[in-house]
């Protein structure tokens, strides 16, 4: 088959609408991607450690997020993997200067076509924290 007629897989293009979404400013909109029991996880270092259940903690999660960083958050989608029940997603995280800058990945779980849950994994923990120490 070729590249123009390969078929996306449905979960790739649930992630790259909440991606396209949530880099809009739409926080609202990429929140209704969510169940309303999504459970995000942040294993990292720093104030964004923790679980945050549900779709209104989801968003809590995102404005702490812009804040520890300033309010300068930049997220840029590296490569994206799909699966039937997961998402595999590498972003590079920066300021909108390019400063700063450190990858991690998001593993997004689905269930009838909606995120139920994330958990986010840093390449480098102490870049994480240094990026987030601006709120």
């Amino acid at each position: 088959m070729s590249a123009e007629g390969a078929r996306v897989h449905p979960n790739e293009q649930l992630l790259r609408q909440v991606f396209d979404t949530f880099r809009s400013g739409d926080r609202q909109a990429t929140a209704g991607m969510f169940t309303e029991n999504a459970v995000f996880r942040y294993a990292g270092p720093g104030p964004l450690h923790g679980e945050w259940r549900g779709r209104d903690a989801v968003m809590g999660f995102w404005a702490e997020q812009d804040r520890h960083s300033g309010d300068d958050f930049q997220p840029e989608m590296l490569d994206l993997v799909a699966g039937d029940r997961n998402v595999f997603l590498l972003v590079r995280i920066s300021h909108a200067d390019g400063s700063e800058a450190f990858t991690r990945i998001v593993v997004y779980e689905i269930a009838d076509g909606m995120i139920s849950g994330a958990r986010v994994f840093e390449e480098d923990p102490s870049a994480a924290e240094a990026f987030f120490s601006h709120g």
